[in-house]
């Protein structure tokens, strides 16, 4: 595990010292080992956590005669067979690493050797015969990777802030990306806050060399394949999961797993503790308000598996304290509220491991939220779709007691209700509310969704909407966010869910196998659900949430959000005043659009963070230069 970057140019070739402030402000993804290549037209270095070839696995790393070299962040948890099978063609191996599958791949398929693996990376590969610059990003986005290009220079990655290192670099705010972010939360699909840096995709390349660039996608999670025939569904999945779990305990360091008391980390943690000759370690967050408090649960599932466990308790206070450091770290606004939980139970878990399995991502495969299923739109278009007038004519007399309601109405009115209800269930900040706070732009969200919900193939309407989120949500926030958040404090997380061959299989489930009515990951309980506690079972659904509407009303929280209408987005024109101040008039107001007001509130933090070239020591209050 460990954080990369790169300079290619082939006018003006790079030199050491121009490559070693985009390595050393990644030191937290690599406290272990650092080291650089510096070949004509290319400099690209790395900071390393040593999880496999403790002794050997520095980077870079080259192939037989040094002709390939390759810097890399991330796990191939299939190295062991890949090794044996480049063995018997003839290959040499220097080291134990995981890493040197990666160069002898490169010497028999080329840019096709990303499909060879099963795993999370951003990777980067030098064919100095070629002099050819190879960029590539796993098939789900567990890892990240940005480029920009700056004249003839071109920048990568593992973190955005290490581009912004560098002169020439458009850093002009993008403003479809910003209102992106009111809308969702989150930044989707290639874009940053930035014009002039970009993220790869999840399954894409990058290929430079002096003569051309090409971005390419080496896998596509609309090209669904065939399910193994030969074996029953149910014997298809408990072979894949027990087998993805298998290979994510590879490691030459111990490995622990995070269990929040959900089906998910409890699937993981009890499959990984049968694989386990010693008890596993896991560690817990509860909050100091009950109805969130998930402890009881994942002690059950501690005590069930036999592990050794670890709990902890958030508190209001911390999302005071720690949220400049976790934008600093994130490189972007996230309205999410659970970076705060991520962060402070990665590190926790730090300090005694450093790699934690996860259970990320079940939702997303297997049916686990409510807003798959078909929504009120879909009943009312079945009604309003002859009478439009009607629809619309009702949508305005609902208005002023059911918004959300009247929303749907005018839906079902129009054109792409499908899903532009789906866009309705996601968005916090919906056109017409980022009009009253100012902001023109509408965003590329729209296109974006309405791009995603056409290329699904099929017609499953659960499957459809995973869809979308499997390309937006979940790479683009969950995994961001474990990603960054566990990465400042040096811990690696694997996401057993995330793998291919799960994914596949899960495609290819009708959504009645997924969820029906209140019953969420129908087949995932009935092939797995064994494994738990009886109680996992038939708990409610949370997730992996902070109280916010509780945090919001808290009065130092409070005097944050209070003081928005005076902030720094105010002075520079993003937002109007009076359409903030109405917000946050009150608590209570607050706490009713809770999402909304931590995401400006987030957006403020974030714009006083992101020039800082060191991690910001302030907590909220004193950035902001709010009284406590």
């Amino acid at each position: 595990m460990c954080g990369i970057a790169g300079i290619f140019d082939p006018i003006r070739r790079p030199l050491a010292y121009e490559l070693h402030p985009m390595v050393a402000i990644q030191r937290h993804r690599g406290p272990d080992a650092d080291g650089i290549l510096v070949d004509g037209p290319v400099a690209m270095g790395m900071r390393r956590l040593s999880i496999i070839d403790l002794a050997g696995g520095d980077q870079p790393i080259f192939n037989e005669d040094r002709s390939v070299a390759v810097v890399f962040n991330g796990e191939i948890y299939n190295y062991i067979e890949l090794r044996q099978f480049l063995e018997r063609s003839g290959h040499r191996f220097q080291t134990h690493s995981d890493t040197e599958v990666l160069v002898h791949l490169y010497e028999d398929h080329g840019p096709a050797l990303f499909s060879y693996l099963n795993g999370m990376f951003g990777i980067a590969l030098w064919d100095a015969r070629r002099k050819a610059l190879l960029l590539g990003r796993d098939r789900m986005g567990v890892k990240p990777l940005y480029y920009a290009r700056a004249g003839a220079r071109w920048l990568f990655a593992s973190e955005l802030k290490a581009i912004l290192t560098q002169p020439g670099v458009d850093t002009a705010s993008d403003d479809d990306a910003l209102s992106d972010y009111l809308r969702l939360g989150y930044i989707p699909r290639d874009a940053t806050p930035y014009r002039g840096v970009r993220r790869l995709l999840p399954g894409q390349s990058l290929f430079i060399d002096a003569d051309q660039h090409r971005l390419a996608m080496w896998w596509d999670l609309g090209n669904l394949g065939d399910l193994d025939s030969s074996s029953a569904p149910e014997e298809v999945l408990e072979r894949e999961f027990d087998d993805a779990v298998r290979i994510r305990m590879r490691s030459d360091v111990p490995v622990a797993s995070f269990l929040s008391g959900g089906l998910d980390s409890a699937l993981v943690t009890e499959t990984a503790q049968c694989q386990s000759a010693m008890p596993l370690r896991t560690f817990s967050m509860g909050f100091t308000h009950a109805e969130f408090d998930e402890l009881p649960y994942a002690r059950a599932v501690a005590t069930h598996a036999g592990t050794c466990h670890r709990e902890m308790i958030a508190r209001p206070e911390d999302a005071i304290d720690h949220l400049p450091l976790l934008l600093w770290h994130m490189d972007e606004p996230m309205g999410d509220s659970s970076i705060i939980p991520n962060y402070l139970i990665s590190r926790f878990a730090a300090q005694e491991v450093r790699v934690c399995l996860s259970g990320l991502g079940g939702d997303e495969l297997f049916g686990g939220y409510a807003r798959y299923g078909e929504p009120a739109v879909g009943r009312i278009r079945k009604v309003f779709s002859p009478l439009p007038v009607a629809a619309g004519a009702l949508a305005g007399i609902v208005q002023p007691y059911r918004y959300s309601w009247a929303e749907e109405l005018r839906l079902a009115a129009g054109e792409g209700a499908a899903w532009r209800s789906y866009l309705h269930r996601l968005q916090i900040f919906n056109p017409p509310a980022l009009a009253k706070l100012g902001i023109s732009s509408r965003g590329r969200t729209e296109e974006i969704l309405e791009t995603l919900w056409k290329a699904f193939p099929g017609s499953d309407p659960v499957s459809r909407r995973q869809f979308v989120d499997q390309h937006t949500y979940l790479p683009d926030q969950i995994l961001a966010l474990t990603d960054r958040m566990s990465m400042a404090n040096s811990l690696e997380v694997r996401v057993p869910f995330m793998d291919f061959r799960l994914v596949r299989f899960a495609q290819h489930l009708k959504g009645a196998q997924k969820q029906s009515g209140r019953d969420f990951k129908i087949f995932l309980k009935q092939v797995l659900g064994k494994r738990c506690p009886p109680e996992i079972l038939t708990r409610p659904k949370w997730g992996f949430d902070t109280p916010l509407r509780r945090w919001v009303r808290q009065p130092a929280i409070f005097k944050l959000l209070h003081a928005l209408p005076d902030g720094l987005c105010v002075k520079e024109g993003l937002f109007r005043a009076a359409a903030v101040r109405a917000l946050v008039s009150s608590p209570e107001a607050a706490a009713n659009f809770a999402r909304g007001v931590w995401s400006l509130l987030v957006l403020e933090v974030w714009m006083h963070v992101r020039r800082r070239s060191s991690a910001p020591a302030e907590s909220c209050m004193d950035l902001l230069g709010v009284a406590a």
